[in-house]
């Protein structure tokens, strides 16, 4: 969506934030590298923090440059080589961060649900389904994301009460064990923050919300809602299961939901009602890592249609899930090193830059 001037909302903007983070990070709670996991709800705490500065760089942009889009900002202030470099980074990270959750969104699909389909003709629908809502644009991710975020926090509040209120929770499982080494606990620390990586994309969204919304407040907003339902998802599988036996499962947040359901009854297959939203969670979080692909892409290659850009990148996705092995916990720190670099680290001290641009032009004008 090339033209669109400042058309979305504040309720927009919220539903954008939380569905460009919240997959990965509940489908396979409490697990960070090397399963340590008995501290991980305190982890996740702590490292969202650098995460809400960097929604307030955001909205400190927004209000200082009236909406401008930020990459041409930060073209008119850094010059077109050091551009290039940044942009070709973050393109490089943002698609294969597409690839990673198109991956994972196929072993999901294939480990609960058909797991003797082939992975080809799992991902090919959405495969197709992810191209063409970026082909059409961004007002269509936005309607899409925005139609099912109120059922997503719904439904995840309900078992999130429910497991709660579980005979099986024990809070003595609770309290952070520190059981591991110094080495084991960055690392984790490093996966707990990489879960919020899908924040990076708001650069490119910011543009387009009206002037007059509160940006902080709807993003921060859509943040605190990823970190509540991280800490307490983390809580109650750790209360329900206790870590020993929780490092042991696939993805302890399905088993939960799979241990608390009714045995009988119309709530009986609770679980593939869970699945089915999650898969959708996942489909909304690649449609807007794809989409902040191929804008980053226009940006750097703006006389390219955007059909040729889907078309020349599509079969990398592909690629990555049929013939690439998954990697469940180890290898992962590497990734989340880079998400880490690509989605906070970069991005905070690119709009400290512009914005103290912003300010010493407005001295010299003065």
């Amino acid at each position: 969506m090339r033209n669109t001037i400042q058309q979305f909302r504040g309720f927009d903007l919220f539903a954008f934030t939380f569905s460009s983070t919240i997959t990965l990070g509940v489908a396979f709670l409490p697990y960070v590298a090397d399963g340590e996991i008995r501290s991980a709800w305190l982890k996740l705490i702590i490292t969202s923090i650098p995460f809400f500065f960097q929604v307030w760089l955001i909205s400190k942009y927004f209000r200082l440059y009236n909406n401008r889009d930020f990459f041409k900002v930060l073209k008119s202030h850094t010059g077109p080589f050091i551009y290039i470099i940044i942009l070709t980074y973050l393109i490089l990270s943002s698609i294969f961060s597409t690839m990673k959750v198109t991956q994972d969104l196929t072993f999901l699909v294939r480990t609960f649900m058909l797991k003797t389909t082939p992975t080809f003709f799992i991902i090919l629908p959405f495969i197709l389904l992810i191209s063409i809502a970026v082909h059409y644009g961004l007002l269509t991710i936005v309607r899409f994301v925005s139609f099912f975020v109120v059922a997503e926090i719904i439904l995840l509040a309900t078992f999130l009460a429910w497991g709660f209120l579980s005979e099986y929770f024990n809070w003595i499982f609770i309290p952070p064990v520190m059981s591991v080494d110094l080495s084991v606990f960055l690392k984790s620390s490093v996966s707990d923050a990489a879960r919020y990586g899908g924040i990076v994309t708001l650069l490119g969204f910011i543009q387009y919300v009206k002037q007059e919304e509160k940006t902080f407040r709807a993003m921060s907003a859509g943040l605190l809602c990823i970190l509540l339902i991280y800490v307490s998802l983390s809580l109650v599988v750790l209360g329900v299961f206790g870590y020993e036996e929780a490092i042991h499962l696939i993805s302890p947040i399905i088993t939960l939901v799979q241990s608390i359901t009714p045995s009988t009854g119309l709530l009986e297959r609770m679980d593939l009602l869970f699945l089915g939203f999650w898969v959708i969670s996942f489909i909304k979080v690649s449609c807007i890592l794809f989409w902040f692909s191929i804008y980053l892409l226009e940006q750097l290659f703006p006389k390219l249609k955007r059909g040729v850009l889907i078309v020349s990148i599509t079969p990398l996705f592909f690629i990555y899930a049929n013939w690439v092995p998954f990697q469940f916990i180890e290898g992962w720190q590497a990734y989340n090193f880079n998400v880490l670099v690509a989605s906070l680290v970069l991005p905070c001290l690119l709009l400290l830059f512009v914005i103290l641009k912003h300010r010493n032009s407005r001295e010299m004008i003065s």
